[in-house]
């Protein structure tokens, strides 16, 4: 009977995305046609720009890392009741802290690669948890919502990493906006293409994520405090501490995906190297849930996204490479609109 109902529900939520998607999917139709361009030519350019070459397909694996990263931040944060916005600010801050640590190393020899990696990891993570932990202690302490705190703390990362960025760690041979290069040791390569090897890393983060809050004590406590604060403190739950702690957990890592940038992409940090993945990342966390292999799905979805509008402005008259936010705004009102229904019944 279990495995019944279970089968009755499972289809019943994959007609419900059908639906969604097929209602996404005119409302995008209905835009395209309004500014004169034939949807099935822009289509293409999306399919072609994203997975018509195994590069394009390395290119959008490449950028699906860092939103898998940022959409399990955001999801953990959903599990506990928080709205985490600040995802943006706590990559920023890790990766600063990954930064500073690859340039004090910069002189390392290979031997010290892996120790060299490691701290790299954990002090984007210690960066992005600090920063969230700020939202997390306003919350607990003052009873500031999350949503202001962890807005107004994007601003100030951006902030400090642009004065970081210009003055103390500024790189000399250069006018451009970055700081010196970590060591050529810990330059990770791509591994196939354009593809790194930290989306298996991300991949792995986000299964651990789903093992974490489905079968552990600390998970079972999250979802408790999220879904029903009262009765978690009826049964001896430290409600502000949960919170703080996740909130911290969360940001870990959001931080991660800065570590990504520094140590597989660019080896050094950028101002502004961010296209928003912290925001696309709410769309992922409120699309997936706590099922990872949806968010990782989705995450692919909206780095196929991102990869395709880059060639919107050479293959079209009219349309930009602002269509892939467009289309991420219809996706998430289609959703939004299926959850106000879902709670009026």
């Amino acid at each position: 009977m279990k495995s019944l109902k279970f089968s009755k529900e499972f289809q019943k939520q994959i007609q419900t995305n059908v639906l969604r998607a097929f209602v996404a999917f005119v409302f995008i139709c209905f835009l395209l046609l309004c500014f004169k361009e034939n949807p099935i030519h822009v289509f293409k350019i999306f399919l072609n720009a994203s997975c018509g070459s195994f590069e394009n397909f390395s290119y959008t694996l490449f950028y699906a890392v860092p939103l898998i990263f940022t959409g399990t931040s955001v999801a953990l944060a959903f599990q506990c009741g928080l709205f985490n916005i600040g995802a943006e600010g706590q990559l920023y801050i890790g990766a600063l802290l990954a930064t500073v640590w690859g340039i004090k190393t910069a002189q390392w020899s290979s031997t010290f690669f892996i120790p060299g990696i490691v701290f790299g990891v954990l002090f984007a993570f210690l960066g992005g948890a600090l920063w969230a932990g700020i939202a997390g202690a306003l919350k607990v302490w003052f009873k500031i919502h999350e949503v202001i705190s962890t807005i107004m703390l994007n601003f100030i990362a951006a902030a400090l990493v642009n004065w970081m960025v210009l003055y103390p760690l500024k790189n000399p041979d250069t006018q451009s906006i970055e700081t010196k290069w970590i060591g050529e040791t810990f330059r990770i390569p791509p591994l196939w293409h354009h593809m790194t090897s930290d989306f298996f890393l991300a991949i792995i983060t986000a299964i651990l994520f789903l093992v974490f809050i489905h079968k552990t004590y600390g998970g079972f406590r999250i979802r408790a405090v999220g879904e029903n604060s009262k009765a978690a403190r009826v049964a001896g739950m430290h409600i502000p501490m949960t919170r703080l702690k996740t909130m911290c957990l969360a940001g870990g890592v959001a931080g991660l995906a800065g570590f990504h940038e520094i140590y597989f992409s660019s080896y050094r940090l950028i101002d502004g190297f961010s296209p928003g993945f912290g925001f696309t990342a709410i769309g992922i966390a409120m699309i997936s849930g706590s099922r990872p292999f949806v968010l990782i799905v989705t995450s692919i979805f909206f780095a196929a996204l991102h990869k395709g509008s880059l060639d919107l402005d050479i293959e079209t008259e009219t349309i930009t490479r602002d269509l892939s936010a467009i289309i991420q705004a219809i996706i998430l009102l289609v959703l939004a609109a299926k959850s106000a229904r879902r709670k009026e019944q």
